[in-house]
């Protein structure tokens, strides 16, 4: 009997809990979904692995169109340079394991916090089971090389840095050294690693702070002075250079470049569309509460109840004298809130929930660890044990019975006191990594077997078909799959308007398959019987309008949602001048997708060669409101203006 005791240990229990980690993440690895970042960041890897083989003669990494040079991104290049060397064949798999060994270091750090802070390994078991119940964090560890080791080495920068803090004055070489590589990778990652300095600046003047004495004993004691010099510069040197060998772009200019991409981070320039409280809003033009309420509807409700624990017991310790342990988890809460206020007040461009502030989660889980963990020592208050414990367990099934029942599309998470996934599609961004294309491509190259096929998506991930010769691949926006040509469609519904998906008006009478998550559609499938929607808008092209618009309307019958048909019949009636004809098709349209562009820049259009100017532009300013990034406006709006005058 005291054998079986003696084997649960706390100790045992966190190593039994890395294990678990382990097996789950080497077991789900090879069945994760490629991302739709995968398919930009990979290729830029490859370029990045030939610039290094080439010397620097293929320069191409140095000119992205897409700004990719400005990621460090050393996870994506090194498993371009894995896949390179050992001619690996199936290259995502190189990378999605890679992804794996890095969220398993996240677990180990986050656990090696707590370890630290409350000198309990069972604190360190609560939070690697918390992280892996985590499905916004958890559903990202396959394919997302770059917000997860980012949060790796944030998350192992704070350790180290808490470790040197609490050996100060006397910090060992070893633990300034491992600080130095954490700040470095980093660093390599994302250069908004930088931060870590101004922690670890942070955390040593304010230690110098509340133990003055710590100050005269340095400056009394040459050889400690010159020890933290020695150290300071290491971890300077380390934690900066060491992070640019695998970074080309940074390596031209070892200082400006840098903070160069540090600058553009802050300020990303590209706006990209976000439904975000059921409206369409670009990234750079987000109201200022985004992040707080992504955190507030995909937080897993099971870490609030050991959160709000740890604030309220942190509150009561400023009752008493600052101590050492005090000290420290002000520290830790810091790292969580500084970044999240930051973002706030600079404005930052952030997009696709949480993706970008995916560092800041494991700190959460620490603090709501700590503070769960709190209550269970809570030996006076039994009722209040045992009934937060059990509150626990059951909110912990939630996130657990979610992740075993849509994996790999797991991340797409939303707590149920926002209403669960039920409410937030069509109000917020679905599966914008586009994973549930994995499970709706597996099943068309069924569908298709040995016949020949044009495979039309509305995301650039044609790696799904790439090793299928008998199957292309064709990217197209789905409202305007008609201008092109294929065979079968595959598109996710993430890029559609949420008025057509609240009102029911994208579906395609086409579709033959609907792909669903949660109960919500996630992508459709749909099978060409015909190309009759091309051969009209081909006629229409080629001013063949009484036979294009003859093809067009017979479409209408069997597909009458089909917007695009709309657009291109008012096209013909405004070149035409038949106005009245022109207005009704409008008006059609507009019933199935009020707010879509086009129909604005026609409407703008008609008003411009009916010479009234002054109507052409109340419609352009419409336009603009709804998209002010829409760039075909762009012409007639100059051409408006210069009537007017203005």
């Amino acid at each position: 009997m005291s054998n079986k005791i003696d084997i649960v240990t706390d100790r045992n229990v966190f190593v039994a809990s890395l294990l678990l980690a382990a097996m789950v993440l080497a077991f789900l690895a090879p069945k994760a979904a490629v991302n739709v970042d995968e398919m930009l960041h990979y290729p830029h890897a490859k370029k990045v692995v030939n610039w290094y083989f080439s010397g620097g003669a293929d320069d191409a990494c140095l000119h992205s169109p897409d700004n990719l040079q400005y990621y460090g991104q050393s996870v994506d290049n090194f498993t371009a340079l894995v896949n390179r060397v050992f001619v690996i064949e199936n290259e995502f798999l190189t990378r999605h394991f890679t992804g794996a060994f890095f969220f398993f270091l996240l677990l180990v750090f986050s656990a090696m916090i707590a370890k630290l802070l409350t000198g309990n390994y069972w604190v360190s078991a609560i939070v690697v089971l918390s992280l892996l119940l985590t499905p916004r964090l958890f559903g990202q560890a396959f394919g997302n090389l770059k917000d997860i080791p980012f949060a790796t080495g944030y998350v192992a920068g704070i350790y180290f840095i808490l470790k040197f803090l609490k050996e100060f004055p006397d910090s060992k070489w070893t633990t300034v050294l491992y600080l130095g590589v954490a700040i470095a990778f980093t660093n390599s990652v994302r250069i908004g690693g930088l931060i870590l300095f101004a922690y670890l600046g942070l955390g040593v003047l304010v230690l110098l702070i509340v133990k003055p004495f710590l100050l005269k004993y340095i400056i009394s004691t040459k050889l400690c002075f010159v020890r933290l010099l020695g150290q300071g510069f290491l971890i300077a040197i380390v934690g900066y250079f060491a992070a640019l060998l695998f970074w080309p772009f940074a390596l031209q200019d070892v200082v400006h470049h840098p903070i160069e991409s540090l600058s553009l981070m802050e300020h990303y320039k590209v706006s990209i569309k976000q439904i975000f409280g059921g409206n369409v809003i670009w990234s750079s033009h987000l109201p200022w509460d985004y992040l707080l309420k992504w955190i507030a509807i995909t937080t897993p409700e099971f870490l609030l109840p050991g959160f709000i624990y740890f604030v309220a017991f942190l509150t009561y310790k400023f009752s008493k004298p600052m101590s050492e342990q005090l000290f420290f988890e002000l520290f830790l809460i810091f790292t969580l809130l500084f970044p999240i206020v930051y973002v706030i007040a600079i404005g930052a461009n952030l997009y696709s929930g949480l993706r970008q502030m995916l560092f800041v989660i494991p700190v959460f889980v620490v603090l709501a660890s700590m503070g769960f963990y709190g209550i269970l020592k809570l030996k006076e208050k039994k009722v209040l044990r045992i009934s937060a414990t059990v509150l626990v367990l059951v909110f912990m099934l939630a996130p657990l019975k979610h992740q075993a029942s849509t994996f790999p599309v797991d991340y797409v998470y939303f707590n149920a006191i926002s209403g669960g996934n039920k409410k937030a599609w069509s109000n917020y961004e679905y599966d914008y990594y586009f994973h549930g294309i994995k499970e709706a491509s597996n099943y068309l190259i069924n569908e298709i077997g040995s016949d020949t096929a044009l495979v039309a998506m509305n995301t650039q991930m044609p790696n799904y078909f790439e090793k299928i010769p008998n199957i292309g691949f064709v990217y197209t926006r789905y409202l305007e799959r008609s201008s092109a040509d294929w065979d079968y469609g595959l598109f996710g519904v993430n890029y559609i308007h949420p008025w057509q998906l609240k009102n029911n008006t994208w579906q395609s009478s086409k579709i033959i398959k609907t792909f669903y998550h949660k109960g919500n559609p996630l992508a459709v499938l749909i099978k060409r019987e015909n190309k009759n929607d091309l051969a009209g808008i081909e006629q229409i092209k080629k001013w063949n309008w009484a036979e294009g618009e003859k093809i067009l309307k017979n479409e209408l019958q069997t597909d009458p949602n089909n917007v695009w048909l709309y657009v291109n019949l008012a096209n013909v009636k405004l070149a035409e001048k038949k106005y009245a004809e022109f207005d009704a098709l409008l008006n059609k349209g507009r019933a199935i997708h009020p707010m879509y562009e086009p129909f604005y820049l026609l409407e703008a259009q008609k008003f411009y060669n009916q010479q009234n100017y002054e109507e052409a532009l109340v419609a352009l300013n419409e336009l603009i409101k709804v998209n002010p990034r829409y760039r075909n406006a762009a012409p007639l709006l100059e051409q408006v203006k210069e009537r007017l005058n203005k």
